[in-house]
């Protein structure tokens, strides 16, 4: 498909790479995060959470250029900019300073961190010392990681960029069940995390060069390029800076107020059912470069319509999985982690599951904002969302524990969905139920229709398992009809089908 014709198969190409890229680890994570979390225990299976929520958090001195390197890259790209190595270096050369400057501030602060706000006990604090100090020194990795992998996107070579970003989860997620089966400690497994980030590095440099031959790596003190990208990426350092504390927050507060313990219980169905965001993110990496062509070329009929068809897509992949997790909860947890976790975590997990449902419809909202040259609305509503979420998170938490945790999160994330939803809309200059994929009243329809039949194969399980099963398969089954034939369109279900049978003939669209 040309430049100039309709993205729509062109994203949905880019999405499923983007998906197959997050499966392989979401499907390695099922099976090794119980056995790190057993083999660690409940404890230092929470410090892992915190270690991994620090490096999310640390990402804020990322200065906003990882998500402008997609735009600006995509930009030039179709404007043929010569100014386009200047861009990409002098990024690049920002995000590493600022990764060491970051990452060593950290790294010596460590010990007043879990001494003077996490107030750990003496026979915890010595490890938790060295996890966060490992955290420091991996920051510039972590950051040319992100710009390295926003070059390969802005471009949209998805295939580069997935097949890489696949191995980097990979070694993320199977080093520390390795290590805790041998005995190994956490500061030892981070190290080695550490390495194979490096590694990685390498191979997104090598990439790079495959797929933009004609950028050169330039060391000019002409700072105006930076300038400019900044003036983007000023907002989207906003958002960077409180998104972590607005994603992670909870398990801070859950250690602090219910132990480290609770972090455990939390972080395990936390970390499994957004796993299940694999998509609207998969969807996101994609619909960026191709919104930001759309609007440079004036083409704003086109944009809106990707942005509902995202919308309605969403609506369509997100419901029958989230919804058997809300149903199944504490049976889903029992097979997964165990009985403790099931009796623990089982509503946390339903709370949970609602909560990133609707954080999934906020994706393609926040990204046609960026495409728009808007960044600011959406770091100005989580500045809002933030003095909500605090101290709605310690109240909730101190009432309920690691219930009040979830549903916390959930309204913070639904909240952020409507104030989104607004904002794309006046942005737009489109009716809000436009902008939300205009069938939002046939999907919520059909979203009771399977909650309705879930639940009624939950009760056949007292008289079968069999037959539980073969209600939950008939009822999935359902809803995909329905949602294939009610909810979708036609140029959607031409899209999807046309980019299911190129994969079929074994041929890849050209890039």
């Amino acid at each position: 498909m040309g430049e100039s014709g309709f993205p729509r198969s062109r994203v949905a190409h880019n999405t499923l790479l983007n998906f197959l890229g997050l499966a392989v680890p979401l499907a390695l994570a099922f099976f090794v995060m119980p056995v790190a979390a057993r083999h660690l225990g409940p404890a230092r299976f929470g410090l892992l959470g915190l270690g991994w929520a620090i490096t999310e958090y640390l990402t804020l001195f990322d200065l906003g250029l990882g998500r402008a390197i997609v735009k600006f890259v995509a930009d030039a790209l179709h404007h043929d900019s010569v100014e386009l190595s200047e861009v990409v270096s002098v990024s690049i050369f920002a995000q590493l300073a600022a990764g060491i400057v970051g990452g060593a501030a950290f790294a010596l602060v460590a010990p007043v961190f879990v001494h003077s706000v996490l107030r750990l006990p003496p026979e915890t604090a010595s490890e938790a010392i060295g996890v966060f100090r490992v955290v420091g020194l991996s920051l510039p990795a972590v950051l040319l990681i992100s710009a390295q992998r926003g070059i390969l996107e802005g471009a949209q070579r998805f295939d580069l960029s997935t097949t890489i970003k696949m191995l980097s989860s990979v070694a993320s997620l199977s080093i520390p069940a390795i290590g805790a089966v041998y005995g190994a400690s956490l500061p030892s497994i981070l190290l080695v995390v550490l390495v194979s980030r490096i590694v990685i590095c390498g191979l997104y440099a090598f990439a790079i060069r495959r797929a933009l031959p004609a950028i050169r790596w330039v060391g000019s003190r002409d700072w105006a390029q930076l300038r400019r990208v900044l003036s983007f990426g000023g907002w989207v350092m906003v958002s960077n800076s409180v998104t972590p504390m607005l994603l992670y927050f909870d398990r801070f507060a859950l250690g602090s107020i219910a132990g480290l313990a609770a972090v455990g219980f939390y972080t395990a169905p936390y970390e499994g059912v957004t796993r299940l965001l694999l998509f609207p993110v998969s969807l996101i990496g994609s619909l960026l470069p191709a919104l930001t062509s759309l609007e440079a070329r004036g083409e704003r009929g086109r944009f809106g319509d990707l942005t509902s068809t995202s919308m309605r897509a969403l609506m369509v992949v997100m419901a029958a999985p989230l919804a058997i997790v809300f149903v199944f909860a504490p049976e889903l947890l029992r097979a997964w982690l165990g009985s403790q976790y099931a009796e623990q975590s089982g509503t946390a997990l339903r709370i949970l599951a609602v909560g990133v449902f609707t954080n999934a419809l906020a994706h393609p909202l926040f990204i046609s904002l960026y495409a728009k040259n808007r960044p600011d609305l959406p770091a100005k509503f989580h500045l809002i969302e933030l003095a909500i979420h605090v101290p709605l998170t310690i109240a909730l938490i101190r009432a309920f524990g690691i219930a009040g945790a979830a549903a916390a999160w959930t309204t913070r994330v639904t909240l952020d969905t409507c104030l989104l939803l607004w904002a794309a809309a006046r942005v737009a200059e489109h009716p809000m139920l436009t902008v939300a994929g205009g069938r939002a009243g046939r999907a919520a329809s059909g979203i009771v229709l399977l909650l309705a039949a879930l639940f009624a194969s939950k009760l056949l399980a007292g008289v079968s398992v069999v037959a539980a099963v073969t209600g939950v398969v008939a009822a999935s089954a359902g809803f995909a009809l329905l949602g294939w034939n009610w909810i979708l369109r036609d140029p959607e279900r031409a899209a999807i089908t046309g980019t299911l049978m190129t994969y079929r003939r074994g041929l890849l669209p050209s890039q």
